[in-house]
């Protein structure tokens, strides 16, 4: 048997619903896990690892992140070990609608999520016409940056040159992206991820597939 079954976006979608709606959140939050879920294994931002690693850590006890400090030029959470696989959207918002630069959420488990998450909003509502820029750290510890378009759009995947996020936390800024990375993988390459995944499948590792299906079909 392949290690890896090869699954639509909306089986994907569907099946990451179902898992989240066995965990006792409700519609909003279920379809909000679908979609950053799919779009980060569309593009290549996340792994099953980091599905099954968010799955897990899901707590529907938990209704939003904590704000320990806000000024007017930052704002600091706690997000209580929740997966950025749901919630996380209202806090950007607050920044945006306030004109704060910087978001910093500790405590964040799964931090990749944040990307599909802040672009989605993006493509909705926008941040004043300005591009944002995403830090977190992957399951191997490596630190990374996604830049996002005023609109959205996948700009690429960078590694900042100096560490200055905890390991569990994401970090926003909104505004012009600092020059101070290395590029990981650019526009072309996750565009042709992307289509990839579209032609033949995205792949999830068949074990995770498989106790998803068991999971969505007890609920």
């Amino acid at each position: 048997m392949s290690d890896t079954t090869l699954v639509s976006a909306e089986q994907l979608t569907q099946i990451v619903e179902k898992v989240v709606a066995s965990r006792g959140f409700d519609r909003a939050n279920q379809q909000t896990a679908g979609h950053r879920a799919t779009f980060a294994l569309r593009h290549g931002i996340a792994n099953s690892d980091l599905l099954e690693t968010s799955l897990a850590g899901l707590d529907s006890s938990i209704s939003a992140p904590k704000l320990l400090v806000e000024s007017k030029d930052s704002l600091i959470y706690d997000a209580l070990g929740q997966p950025a696989l749901v919630q996380f959207q209202e806090a950007f918002k607050h920044a945006v609608d306030n004109g704060i630069k910087e978001i910093r959420m500790h405590k964040t488990a799964c931090g990749a999520f944040a990307v599909p998450a802040i672009a989605y909003y993006l493509e909705q509502h926008g941040a004043n016409g300005q591009s944002v820029c995403i830090y977190f750290n992957n399951l191997e510890g490596g630190m990374r940056r996604f830049d996002l378009t005023s609109q959205g759009q996948l700009r690429g995947l960078l590694q900042p040159r100096e560490r200055d996020l905890a390991w569990n936390e994401v970090r926003i800024t909104i505004g012009p992206a600092p020059s101070d990375c290395k590029t990981v993988a650019g526009t072309s390459d996750i565009d042709a991820y992307r289509a990839r995944c579209d032609a033949n499948g995205i792949g999830v590792r068949t074990s995770l597939w498989n106790r998803m299906q068991e999971l969505a079909a007890n609920h």
